[in-house]
């Protein structure tokens, strides 16, 4: 059983990338809003500021009521200080922080300030203090007294806005880097998926190929894996049982031989005994024949069960068709079975084992004669494909591949005749395959089977 688990191949993409994006959107929100809170302290600053400078340049400085009419405009507290520190006029209602005014002033009346906060009572101020020259008074100072608190919970709203903003960023983030992550590890995990069950044994099972990118083309590859797997399998049992059959042909061949010779000799003895009796010499000769045949019968069964080595020599597969068919003409025409010949005149010599060719021929053109009973047409043809190969069609007008696969006629001793062995096609498909070639059935489109033999033009 696999232990890979791809979620985690799943979290090690997101994770980092969340985090990283994490990092990077707090340090922007942490900037933010120090440059933020920077530039609104500098605007109070630039605010007071200027408005100690209309105020001071104005001549209703020493006017309560107009000073308490700028105070709403400005939203700030006025003050203004004699040089002794004493208080000349001043818009705050409580007198009771009087003193922590005249205070202020002994402290910062030698370093006149812009921006400093002051605490006074429960609220804080941001105060400048700035000297001015007031006619009959002669040196004084104003004092321009800000409230902090509106600065403050703007401020804290911004933090507060670009927090969120950053909070369900990142929670964005998180959300799309998952779901393009699953685009990647979906397709990963079916491939995991898939190949469990592989494992189990159920080699039918296939991955979905629903793109074109690389895991596309990995899907792809793999199911391409599968079943040459398979193919290989399948090969693999079928030359187990050709190994079998060619053991089992030996063994059959070592034991009915040997009887068969003796068989054959005492045929021979009792022949030569036999000079004065001409008929019974007749029928030893026909029991010396059948011998002979039943040998040759062994030997040709050992052959197709072990093909052995080849023995190429250059020649004309069209010759060989045109023998074969010669050979298989009178039975052919027996079953009113018609025989059309397409040859390419373009076909070039090829290195080939010829008689185990017209062995390959002879099985298609049988097969063939076999899958029409009634009568038919067997056709033919000979081409040229891709300056490569030289095909050879055999195509008959029987019933067709019925139910099943075409490899499976393939199978050693899988045949569908009451009197067949089943390893003529076996053996027929080694023998091309020993020349570099290939062999496939496939129904044909105006009906019944067709066989096709691509064979090299060059020795492989």
């Amino acid at each position: 059983m696999l232990s890979f688990r791809p979620k985690r191949v799943l979290y090690r993409i997101i994770l980092p990338f969340t985090i990283l994006f994490g990092i990077t959107t707090v340090l922007s929100w942490l900037l933010s809003a120090y440059f933020i809170s920077r530039y609104l302290d500098n605007s109070l600053k630039s605010q007071m500021e200027q408005v100690a400078g209309i105020v001071s340049r104005s001549s209703y400085v020493l006017n309560p009521a107009i000073l308490r009419q700028v105070k709403e405009v400005v939203n700030a507290e006025i003050v203004l200080f004699d040089q002794n520190g004493q208080i000349v006029n001043v818009t705050f209602s409580d007198p009771a922080i009087y003193h922590r005014l005249k205070s202020f002033f002994r402290s910062y009346a030698d370093k006149p300030s812009v921006g400093t906060e002051v605490k006074l009572g429960d609220t804080r101020y941001r105060t400048i203090l700035r000297p001015l020259s007031l006619p009959e008074h002669g040196q004084a100072y104003l004092s321009i007294w800000m409230p902090t608190h509106e600065a403050e919970r703007l401020k804290r709203r911004i933090v507060l806005i670009l927090g969120g903003i950053t909070f369900f960023g990142i929670l964005g983030m998180a959300a799309v880097g998952y779901l393009i992550a699953r685009t990647i590890t979906a397709p990963v995990e079916e491939l995991v998926d898939v190949t469990e069950k592989i494992s189990r044994g159920s080699l039918s099972e296939r991955v979905r190929v629903g793109s074109e990118d690389e895991i596309g083309s990995l899907a792809h590859s793999f199911n391409h894996m599968i079943d040459q797997l398979m193919s290989y399998e399948q090969r693999l049992v079928e030359s187990e049982k050709l190994a079998t059959a060619g053991q089992m042909a030996a063994g059959l061949a070592h034991e009915i031989r040997n009887p068969l010779t003796s068989i054959k000799m005492l045929g021979q003895v009792l022949h030569s005994r036999m000079k004065k009796q001409p008929e019974d010499q007749k029928t030893l000769d026909g029991l010396v024949k059948e011998i002979d045949r039943l040998d040759r019968t062994i030997q040709e069964f050992i052959n197709r069960a072990m093909p052995g080595e080849l023995s190429l020599t250059k020649g004309n597969i069209n010759r060989e068709i045109r023998e074969v068919v010669m050979v298989a003409e009178e039975s052919l025409a027996a079953k009113d079975i018609i025989v059309h010949q397409d040859l390419s005149d373009d076909i070039p010599t090829i290195s080939m084992d010829r008689e185990k060719t017209k062995q390959v021929l002879w099985n298609l053109v049988l097969n063939a004669k076999e899958a029409m009973p009634k009568g038919g047409k067997l056709t033919v043809v000979t081409r040229r494909v891709d300056k490569q190969f030289v095909e050879i069609s055999v195509e008959d007008s029987g019933h067709g591949i019925a139910g099943g696969e075409p490899e499976q006629l393939f199978q050693p001793f899988f045949t569908t005749k009451p009197e067949g062995v089943g390893l003529g096609l076996t053996m027929s498909r080694k023998i091309v395959e020993k020349h570099g070639g290939e062999l496939f059935l496939e129904n044909s489109p105006q009906g019944g089977m067709r066989a096709r033999v691509l064979l090299p033009m060059e020795p492989r």
